[in-house]
C-alpha cells in the first residue's frame, strides 16, 4: 500500500514538472528495469530526477519528459541533443529478491561519460532514500564510501542523510599586492588571510580577514611602505557550468593600516578600498576547492601623513594624502 501511494505522488511530481522541460539543464532518461514493472521504473526515474534537481539546483527533465523523445531518437545522446540539455543521466535498476540495485551514469551532451555510481535499496519502500544517495554521488562525483543498506533489521537500520545544498568552502588565501600611485613608488606587499565562500554552484559570497606586510622593509628605502590588518566582503558569479570555471566579482575591504613615507612621519588609521576581481576555480565540484584570481582595488578612504618639519607654532606640517590603486594576484584553497 505504501508503494502505491509513492507511485501516485511521484507521477504527480512528473506531470507538474513537464512544463519546465524547455528550460532543463539535465535530462534523466527512462529507467532500464529488470524484474520491475514499467510503473515501478517510471517511479524510480521521477524520484531520482527530483533528488538530482535538489542536489544540483538546476532544472531537470524527468523520464516522463525524455521517454517520448528517446523513443524517436533511439539513443540517450540524440535525445539529450533534441531536448537541448547540457548533460543526461542513464539509470538501470535490477531487482533480485527484495533488494534492488540502482546504477546511474552521468554523461555530457556529446555522450562522454562524466561519472558512474550505484547503490542498493531494500525494496521499493526504500527507493526514495536510495535515489537521494545516488543523486548526491553523481552530482558531486563522489563514490559510495559506506554500505548503503545496514546489516540490521529494517526497524533499527539508520536512515540515510537528507540531501544537502552546495557545500561551503572555508580555507586560506595568500597574495602579492602591487600598489600604484601617480608620482609615488610603493613597496610590494604580501598578504595572508582566512577566506570563506558560501553560496550555490552558480554564485557565492566571499568573506575573509587577514593581514598584509611590505615584502621589503630595508631601512633607508625610498619606497612608501604600507600594511596592516583587514576584513573583506564581496559577491561573485560563475561564467560557465564546468568543473573548471571562471568567475567575476567585487567587494569592499575596511582596514586598519600603517604607512611610512620618506620625508614624512609615519601614519596609521582606518582606511577602506573597493575591488573587482576575475578568477578561476579549478575544482568546483570537489569538497576541496582550489582557486586563483586577479584583483584591482581602489582606496576610497585614503591616508594622510605628517611632514617631518614644523610650522612657526611648533605644529607638524601636514604631509601628502595617499589613495593608491592596488593590483594583486591571489591563490587560495578551501574545504
Amino acid at each position: 500500500m505504501k508503494s502505491k501511494w509513492m507511485f501516485l505522488s511521484t507521477f504527480a511530481i512528473g506531470v507538474l514538472s513537464a512544463a519546465q522541460a524547455s528550460a532543463a539543464v539535465v535530462a534523466v532518461m527512462p529507467v532500464e528495469g529488470v524484474n520491475l514493472t514499467a510503473g515501478q521504473c517510471d517511479a524510480i526515474g521521477v524520484l531520482f530526477a527530483d533528488a538530482f534537481a535538489r542536489e544540483t539546483h538546476v532544472a531537470v527533465a524527468s523520464p516522463l519528459e525524455s521517454k517520448p523523445v528517446l523513443a524517436q531518437t533511439q539513443s540517450g545522446m540524440a535525445a539529450a541533443n533534441k531536448l537541448g540539455v547540457r548533460e543526461y543521466v542513464e539509470l538501470r535498476a535490477v531487482q533480485l529478491g527484495s533488494r534492488i540495485t540502482l546504477a546511474g551514469i552521468r554523461h555530457v551532451a556529446n555522450g562522454q561519460e562524466v561519472f558512474r555510481s550505484e547503490t542498493l535499496a531494500d525494496g521499493m519502500d526504500d527507493m526514495e532514500l536510495a535515489t537521494a544517495r545516488l543523486a548526491r554521488s553523481l552530482a558531486w562525483r563522489q563514490p559510495m564510501v559506506t554500505p548503503v543498506v545496514a546489516e540490521l533489521p529494517p526497524e533499527t537500520a539508520a536512515p540515510a542523510a537528507d540531501p544537502k545544498g552546495y557545500p561551503k568552502a572555508l580555507g586560506i588565501k595568500t597574495g602579492l599586492i602591487f600598489p600604484l600611485g601617480s608620482g609615488k613608488s610603493y613597496a610590494t606587499m604580501v598578504s595572508f588571510q582566512f577566506d570563506g565562500r558560501v553560496g550555490t554552484r552558480d554564485s557565492f559570497v566571499e568573506f575573509g580577514a587577514g593581514f598584509a606586510v611590505p615584502a621589503s622593509s630595508a631601512s633607508g628605502s625610498d619606497q612608501i611602505q604600507m600594511g596592516g590588518v583587514f576584513v573583506e566582503l564581496g559577491g561573485n558569479f560563475y561564467l560557465s557550468d564546468g568543473a573548471v570555471a571562471p568567475y567575476l566579482g567585487g567587494g569592499i575591504s575596511p582596514r586598519i593600516w600603517f604607512l611610512s613615507a620618506p620625508g614624512n612621519m609615519d601614519a596609521s588609521g582606518a582606511t577602506c578600498s573597493v575591488h573587482g576581481q576575475a578568477g578561476v576555480t579549478f575544482t568546483r565540484d570537489s569538497r576541496a576547492r582550489v582557486y586563483g584570481e586577479v584583483r584591482v582595488a581602489q582606496y576610497i578612504i585614503g591616508m594622510r601623513t605628517q611632514d617631518s618639519s614644523y610650522d612657526y607654532s611648533g605644529n607638524p606640517v601636514q604631509g601628502d594624502s595617499y589613495y593608491p590603486t592596488e593590483f594583486s594576484f591571489q591563490l587560495g584553497v578551501g574545504w
